[in-house]
C-alpha cells in the first residue's frame, strides 16, 4: 500500500484542488483560484502524483471526476468550510461585508413562498452575499450530511443526526382548472380519489405527505401525470381535467396567477411540518446561524401577512386565512 504522510502534503494545494474537483475544468478552476492556467496544470499533475490516482480523466472536451476524485470532492465540501472558519477565528460575522455562500435545497414550491421574502431580506442586510438552491431530491438529507449543502427545507423529517426546525405548518388544497365544473365546496374522498391527478414526486417517486397516508389505508390517487415540478403542472391544470394538490400557501399563489380555481380536500389529507434541516456542526456558525434566522424571519412575515389579512376582513380558515374559491 503507497503511504503518504501529512508532513509530506502541500497543504497549499487544497484550494486548487477543491477548485479543480469541483469544476472539472482547468481554465475555471486556474480562474476561481486566480492562477494561470499554466500554473493550475502544474498543480493537477502534483495533486495527481499526491493521491496516487488521476483524480480527473478527460471525456470528450471535458474531465471527469474518477472514484477517488469523486470521494475526495464529497469530503473537500465538508472540510472546506471549517478550515475557512479556523482560519477566520471567532471573529464576529459582519453581513454587510459578507462574501459568504449558502446553499440550500428546496423545492419549488418553497421556492415560489420563502424565496421573495427570504431574498428581500438578505439583499438589504447583505448585498454580496450568494444564495445558491438547488432542486429537492431523495439524497438531500445525504448532501447536508457530508457538507454539499448547509440548509435543507422539507416536508420529510430528517434523520435523528441532523437538526431540525419547524418554520410553519402548511395543509393542502386542490386545485383545478376553472373551465372544470366541479360543485363541492369541500370534496368527499371518493370523489377526490376519483379525478384525474397530476402527482409532483417530492420523495422516492411521490408526493409522500400525500400519498403515503393514503397508502396506508390501501388507497391511491389515480395518477395521469408524474413530474418534478409545482409551477409548470399549474399551468398544466389551467388547460386540462387533471387536478394537483399543492400546500395552501402555493395554492393561493396559484389562483392570482393561473387560470385555476381551489377546492378544500376532504379532512382525511392532513397537513405537514415544513421544516428545515441543517447539520449540528454549522449550528454555532455564526454566518450559518445568521442564515437560518433569516430563513425564520421569511417564514414569521407570511405569517403575519396572512393575520393581517384575516384582521382585515378577508375569509379565512383557523390557522391559515385564505379564500375558498368559488368554482
Amino acid at each position: 500500500m503507497r503511504q503518504v504522510h501529512l508532513q509530506d502534503v502541500d497543504l497549499n494545494l487544497l484550494l486548487a484542488l477543491h477548485a479543480l474537483l469541483a469544476e472539472r475544468h482547468v481554465t475555471r478552476a486556474a480562474k476561481r483560484c486566480h492562477l494561470s492556467q499554466s500554473a493550475m496544470s502544474r498543480a493537477l499533475e502534483r495533486l495527481r502524483q499526491m493521491f496516487g490516482d488521476r483524480l480527473l480523466v478527460r471525456s470528450g472536451r471535458a474531465y471527469e471526476r474518477t472514484g477517488r476524485g469523486e470521494r475526495v470532492l464529497r469530503e473537500l465540501e465538508s472540510l472546506m468550510p471549517r478550515l475557512e472558519a479556523l482560519v477566520r477565528g471567532e471573529e464576529q460575522f459582519d453581513p454587510a461585508r459578507s462574501q459568504d455562500r449558502f446553499r440550500v435545497a428546496m423545492t419549488d414550491h418553497a421556492a415560489m413562498v420563502l424565496m421573495p421574502p427570504l431574498m428581500e431580506r438578505i439583499r438589504t442586510a447583505a448585498a454580496n452575499v450568494t444564495v445558491e438552491a438547488s432542486a429537492w431530491n431523495d439524497h438531500v438529507y445525504d448532501d447536508v450530511a457530508a457538507g454539499r449543502i448547509d440548509t435543507a427545507l422539507s416536508a420529510e423529517a430528517p434523520p435523528p443526526a441532523l437538526e431540525t426546525e419547524v418554520l410553519y405548518e402548511e395543509d393542502f388544497v386542490c386545485l383545478v382548472g376553472r373551465a372544470q365544473r366541479i360543485g363541492n365546496r369541500r370534496l368527499t374522498l371518493k370523489e377526490y380519489l376519483d379525478l384525474p391527478h397530476a402527482i409532483v414526486e417530492t420523495w422516492e417517486g411521490q408526493q409522500a405527505p400525500v400519498d403515503r397516508p393514503l397508502a396506508e389505508r390501501g388507497l391511491r390517487r389515480r395518477a395521469v401525470l408524474r413530474i418534478p415540478f409545482f409551477v409548470p403542472t399549474i399551468f398544466t391544470v389551467a388547460r386540462s381535467d387533471v387536478v394537483l394538490t399543492v400546500p395552501r400557501r402555493l395554492g393561493k399563489i396559484a389562483a392570482a396567477m393561473a387560470d385555476v380555481a381551489v377546492v378544500e380536500l376532504p379532512p382525511e389529507i392532513k397537513g405537514f411540518s415544513y421544516f428545515m434541516v441543517w447539520h449540528p456542526r454549522l449550528s454555532t456558525e455564526a454566518e450559518h446561524a445568521w442564515f437560518r434566522d433569516h430563513l425564520r424571519l421569511a417564514a414569521g412575515s407570511i405569517r403575519t401577512a396572512e393575520q393581517l389579512e384575516g384582521r382585515a376582513g378577508g375569509p379565512a380558515r383557523q390557522g391559515t386565512p385564505f379564500a375558498i374559491s368559488k368554482i
